[in-house]
């Protein structure tokens, strides 16, 4: 241990430090989580706009097919994201009042979309890697 690390609890914490509502915290992150997908999509809407251009460069040219088919993985990973905070979580709030093995099979289910939602990031970024390789549909 460090210098100056005796006294510290778990992720650096006072170990006599008063509990941190961690619901609150959530729905704070929850918040700002919906302003940064509001922000990614104004922005996504704007820069593809300048770059493909028209409705027949995107549906035509190599890159408006990458487009669509990032756009597609977005809009999956939009889609478990709502499922996860409208669907799951408060399933899996409610059953934890009621049996554990009930409990277990929300938080299975939680935790398989919450996986397929990373899976799909990742290939959004392989979309935007090679998006980002190509020579824009408006140039083409």
């Amino acid at each position: 241990m460090a210098a100056g690390e005796a006294g510290l609890g778990y992720a650096g914490t006072q170990p006599d430090a008063s509990p941190v509502n961690v619901d609150s915290v959530l729905m704070r992150f929850s918040g700002m989580g919906y302003l940064a997908v509001a922000t990614l999509v104004g922005t996504g809407l704007v820069n593809s706009w300048l770059l493909v251009g028209s409705v027949s460069s995107l549906l035509h040219s190599a890159y408006g097919q990458i487009l669509m088919a990032k756009l597609a993985f977005f809009a999956g990973m939009l889609a478990l994201a709502a499922a996860n905070r409208f669907w799951l979580v408060p399933a899996l709030e409610a059953s934890g009042h009621d049996a554990a093995g009930c409990s277990d099979v929300w938080r299975s289910k939680l935790r398989a979309h919450v996986l397929c939602e990373q899976g799909l990031g990742l290939l959004v970024l392989l979309s935007v890697s090679i998006l980002g390789t190509i020579r824009p549909a408006i140039g083409q």
